[in-house]
């Protein structure tokens, strides 16, 4: 028996183990890769919340910057007939809900839309507070409740 003889049992032991580790690394970079487009996706979801989040406060600042009031001293918002654009793809509307003879819940709905128009997020806020009376100017306000005026909504 020559000295070459323990050789051949081991043939191609060396090419098992370079396609392990060569199928062990590919494993890893397909995990990074899968981990990168998850955070990818994940910030852009948090994008959209946050634009629609800020469409909703600016339905919010609208509706509470428009108040009015008629000649009885009720306070009347006037919305307008369609939800305003704040940004491209984001839109808002506010509606105002009269709760007792001075307290006021102002509900701001925020959507952010994709380029069709479809909803990608949206974000419901509310603001409790009063009505002002009519001023020396003659104009009427709408001030937040101090504490806890100010909610997010869930539905």
């Amino acid at each position: 028996m020559n000295g070459r003889g323990w050789l051949r049992g081991d043939r191609g032991a060396a090419l098992l183990l370079v396609v392990v580790a060569l199928a062990l690394l590919g494993a890893l970079a397909l995990g990074a890769f899968a981990s990168a487009r998850l955070e990818e996706r994940s910030a852009t979801n948090l994008r959209f919340a946050t634009e629609a989040f800020e469409a909703a406060e600016a339905g919010l600042t609208r509706a509470a910057d428009r108040w009015d009031t008629t000649a009885l001293g009720a306070a009347v918002w006037l919305p307008r007939p369609e939800p305003a654009v704040v940004d491209h793809g984001a839109r808002s509307s506010a509606t105002v809900t009269r709760l007792n003879s001075t307290l006021y819940l102002i509900v701001g709905t925020g959507e952010r839309l994709d380029g069709e128009g479809n909803v990608l997020a949206r974000r419901v806020l509310g603001l409790v507070g009063k009505s002002l009376p009519l001023g020396a100017g003659g104009a009427a306000g709408f001030a937040p409740l101090a504490e806890r005026s100010w909610i997010e909504v869930y539905n």
